[in-house]
């Protein structure tokens, strides 16, 4: 499940935060999906920037946003634009509202939110390509060891098959010239 939350920056005691979609497993400052934002809490009033067109994207595939990222998408009407987008109105519209953008010059900036949005899908597959090849390479070498161990068997019982001819051949030879 994906979450749009906060992953901190800036030195100590001077905090600053990235509005970032990530697994809900990940850590706070760890790997994400995307980042979509930025806000900064020490200078008065609070300043915060969220892109608008991604943030209703993830909202529509169901990315749940933190308290904190769920206020500040409320200041930016972010929430009440949801809303009429899950009614019919589209994007392109919603968004121009928000930039102040007439919809033309929205819709001919969309194929670059397009490429955005097609980049991260391609980055999504390719990790989860990359943990794939991971995990076979990983089962490929136990496989490697446990083969070399049962050949390491297989030498060992060579060489306790011939110790023991030759103690055999030893003791007949002790039999033989007594």
């Amino acid at each position: 499940m994906l979450k749009i939350r906060l992953a901190r920056t800036g030195k100590k005691k001077q905090p600053s935060y990235r509005v970032v979609v990530a697994n809900k497993d990940a850590r706070r400052d760890g790997r994400v999906v995307e980042r979509i934002g930025h806000y900064n809490p020490l200078v008065n009033p609070a300043e915060y920037r969220i892109q608008e067109d991604r943030a209703l994207y993830w909202l529509s595939v169901g990315a749940q946003p933190t308290d904190a990222v769920r206020r500040l998408l409320e200041k930016q009407g972010t929430i009440a634009r949801l809303q009429r987008f899950h009614a019919g109105e589209p994007m392109d519209a919603l968004v121009a509202e928000f930039t102040g953008m007439s919809v033309t010059a929205v819709a001919a900036a969309e194929p670059v939110a397009a490429v955005v949005a097609e980049e991260t899908e391609t980055a999504v597959v390719e990790v989860v390509e990359f943990e794939d090849a991971v995990a076979e390479e990983a089962v490929a070498e136990e496989m490697s060891q446990e083969e070399a161990v049962g050949e390491e068997a297989t030498e060992e019982e060579v060489v306790v098959e011939d110790v023991a001819e030759e103690a055999a051949d030893d003791e007949t030879t002790e039999t033989e010239s007594e």
